[in-house]
């Protein structure tokens, strides 16, 4: 019987290792797997050994101020790993914690499979180093990133992007605001303020404001999508007396939320892409802590949605840090409610973006056969 020790920090890594964990299974019958997740992996049979939620961190002072339970959390995971006798671990993201993790189970002698690569293209280059020691083989799924890895030598396989085959809807566009009572002239816009308490707390007040604002020359139905690990407490208390009306709906709805809607305001983070493939316009936004936004000096690229990083050029408008308030997100907004030409503009632009990640083949079965190739060679 094969065991596998499996790191999913955070909701997107989660949602990603869903599609691993049973292609694993298909390919490994008997296999057991055992580390971090969330709720999904629960129900799928993986033996948390800790809760993705208490990793939800955003930002290096953030992460800074818990480090002595970061490292508690790293022990107790080499040990479980080293006791279970695990012939392998698949690590996804993370990548400050998981390329730490990375280094003490390669001293463990247990083989690093590593899924989507660190942005050593936009900071910290010097990770590369730490990928080409510590891992046995990595997954990336950008296609710029194959020459980066190919130049470095770290042993890598180009899956293609897994949201390419998860994002679909079961609803048409139509149908989805019917169940809701939203007219075909009203104008729809969703809110995504975040998978962490500390995201939602930053991004939520400001978005709520901008729609506000909107709602006083327009008819607007507006939508919150709540991540996984957002307290209800904390999203009522942030939404309490707002004068429009917000329905929050869980995390299965969100990809028929999404394409219902005209418009999205989000932060910057992995729903960039989903929004993009299901071809919403939408305005991105971000802020951390004072102390780590200081370090931005270390970036080597000047745009946070990766859909500009990939196109290269600034398809949706960003407002980062002191210029992510109501004013401004209202502002971007409007562009796109009140001129429909503007929009198209914006969906055909992020139709070319999305084109760009094409690659034949399962993302999860090719990280699988690899895994199991490996794995049973000897069997």
């Amino acid at each position: 019987m094969k065991k596998v020790l499996i790191l999913a920090a955070e909701n997107s890594a989660e949602t990603y290792g869903v599609e691993v964990v049973r292609a694993l299974r298909r390919r490994i019958p008997g296999i057991r797997l055992f580390g971090v997740g969330g709720e999904r992996f629960r129900k799928m049979g993986v033996e948390l050994i800790h809760h993705n939620r208490e990793y939800a961190v955003v930002g290096v002072f953030e992460i800074l101020s818990q480090l002595a339970r970061f490292h508690r959390r790293m022990r107790r995971l080499v040990r479980e790993a080293v006791s279970r006798k695990a012939d392998a671990a698949l690590l996804i993201d993370y990548p400050d914690f998981n390329l730490r993790l990375a280094r003490r189970l390669k001293k463990a002698g247990i083989p690093v499979y590593y899924y989507i690569a660190p942005t050593v293209w936009a900071w910290r280059p010097g990770r590369v180093r730490q990928l080409r020691r510590h891992t046995h083989h990595l997954f990336i799924i950008f296609p710029f990133e194959q020459e980066i890895f190919r130049r470095a030598r770290v042993a890598h396989t180009y899956t293609g992007h897994p949201l390419l085959s998860m994002v679909s809807v079961r609803h048409s566009r139509e149908r989805f605001r019917r169940r809701f009572g939203v007219a075909p002239d009203t104008r729809m816009i969703t809110l995504l303020p975040g998978s962490r308490g500390s995201e939602v707390e930053r991004l939520l007040p400001a978005m709520r404001s901008a729609v506000e604002k909107l709602a006083a020359d327009h008819d607007l139905a507006v939508f919150l999508l709540q991540a996984d690990h957002i307290d209800d407490d904390q999203l009522q208390s942030l939404l309490h007396g707002c004068p429009v009306r917000i329905r929050v709906l869980p995390q299965e709805e969100r990809f028929d939320l999404i394409n219902a809607s005209d418009l999205a305001l989000t932060t910057c983070g992995t729903s960039n892409l989903e929004i993009a493939l299901l071809g919403v316009p939408f305005v991105a936004g971000y802020r951390v802590s004072p102390l780590t936004y200081r370090l931005r000096f270390l970036l080597r690229i000047n745009r946070y949605s990766i859909v500009n990083i990939l196109a290269g050029d600034d398809v949706v408008p960003e407002l980062i840090q002191q210029d992510f308030t109501a004013d401004n997100l209202a502002r971007e907004a409007r562009k796109i409610i009140d001129d429909p030409e503007w929009g198209q503009n914006m969906r055909r632009r992020l139709a070319a973006v999305t084109r760009t990640l094409s690659r034949d083949g399962d993302p999860s079965d090719m990280i699988a056969a690899r895994m199991a190739s490996d794995l049973c060679s000897g069997d």
